[in-house]
């Protein structure tokens, strides 16, 4: 999100409002240091800060809503299906920083819903906790807020279950574009529609979620072909054969006007990341010290928070080593509480846990051997407006 000032508290003043809001607990940072501070932008500082008595490094970047700083969030390539570092996807952006993102799926895929520029890429394999930044750069909403899918021709609307994430069960409609790549993609035994033509983003009511008009293309049930998305802007719906999925595309008319839209409850989002835990909710530490977990184990963590005037907190931990030896789910709450947010998502960790910062490369240490893990996605702060995402139109009547 997009930042008004500079945050231009010196080093002491920094290290001693550290330790009164919080860092100084046992469970959390003893004694913080500031060893390094770099102002990225207006709005858009970096830091580094260690405990040598834990020991813990950690790795900051905070983001002031209101300046020409953008906040993106990225995929490894195209289309789903591959894996690309951190620093390689900040880089190619043009970004000012980068930390990875959601969890990884093969072949190369975030696990968790994931929606970018309004246009929806993925449900996911599981829910996840999602962050929904705001177009404006005010500030995000973090929490468990599914992706819900509809799809509405000539006053009838279907839910759809699931987008470039498996086939349809019983009764279900799902979706697919081209974004799914050869790994997600329409099969035979289906009915499907295929909508072309699509229209400018338009917001929802209340701008939240989006939606875009498309027309029906064609209209087939076939045991032996599936219907292809042949174009980079058409997408299919499909359902089994016969069932409730299979009446409402049956019932299409080739050249009808098709409405698809989604929402998650994030107000004025265009761009949705998820993660696994959340960590942090209206100011509450979710997790406490007796989570015995795996997921609340010691480990190098990455988490994103957002604060209640709307400033981004990024954070990045090392772990398993001598020189920090990585937080639990407690402790990495506690921090981002003690950062100032309110809400906060565990991204995520381990070998993936990574923080770049332009001009400096790779700021922490990952702790693969062979150097920085591949991801399948990340968040950027860019130094300008975000030129691939649309401004939604209004809501449009209904259809």
């Amino acid at each position: 999100m997009r930042g008004t000032r500079v945050w231009s508290v010196g080093i002491a003043a920094l290290v001693a409002s550290a330790i009164v809001l919080g860092l100084g607990a046992p469970s959390a940072s003893a004694s913080p240091q500031v060893v390094a501070r770099k102002v990225l932008a207006t709005g858009v500082v970096y830091q580094q800060l260690n405990d040598g008595a834990y020991p813990i490094r950690m790795y900051v970047v905070t983001f002031d809503p209101g300046t020409r700083a953008t906040l993106d969030g990225v995929l490894s390539g195209s289309q789903i299906g591959s894996f690309q570092r951190t620093s390689a996807m900040g880089t190619s952006v043009g970004a000012l920083a980068a930390v990875n993102g959601d969890l990884n799926d093969w072949p190369g895929r975030p696990t968790h819903q994931y929606v970018s520029d309004g246009t929806i890429m993925q449900t996911g394999s599981r829910a996840g906790v999602s962050f929904g930044y705001r177009q404006d750069e005010k500030g995000a909403t973090i929490g468990h807020h599914p992706l819900r899918i509809s799809a509405t021709s000539k006053g009838a609307t279907v839910a759809v279950s699931s987008w470039n994430t498996g086939g349809p069960t019983t009764d279900q409609v799902v979706g697919y574009s081209w974004y799914g790549g050869r790994y997600e993609r329409p099969s035979v035994n289906q009915c499907s529609a295929r909508l072309v033509a699509p229209t400018a983003v338009r917001w929802n009511a209340g701008q939240i979620g989006t939606g875009r008009d498309y027309t029906v293309d064609a209209v087939r049930c076939s045991r032996t072909a599936a219907m292809a998305v042949d174009t980079a802007s058409s997408v299919v719906l499909s359902a089994k054969l016969v069932g409730k999925g299979a009446t409402f595309i049956k019932g299409l008319a080739v050249g009808a006007t098709m409405h698809i839209g989604w929402s998650n409850d994030s107000p004025d989002a265009m761009d949705v990341v998820s993660g696994s835990a959340l960590i942090v909710q209206g100011g509450v530490v979710q997790y406490g010290s007796s989570c015995n977990a795996d997921l609340c184990q010691r480990a190098p963590r990455t988490a994103v928070g957002v604060t209640s005037a709307g400033r981004v907190i990024m954070l990045v931990v090392d772990g398993r080593s001598s020189g920090s030896v990585g937080f639990t789910l407690a402790q990495l709450g506690k921090e981002m509480k003690s950062l100032g947010a309110v809400n906060a998502v565990n991204l995520d960790g381990g070998g993936s846990a990574t923080m770049w910062i332009k001009g400096l490369g790779v700021v922490n240490h990952p702790t693969d051997s062979t150097g920085e893990r591949p991801v399948s996605n990340a968040l950027v702060v860019l130094p300008g407006a975000d030129l691939s995402e649309p401004a939604p139109l209004r809501p449009r009547a209904a259809i």
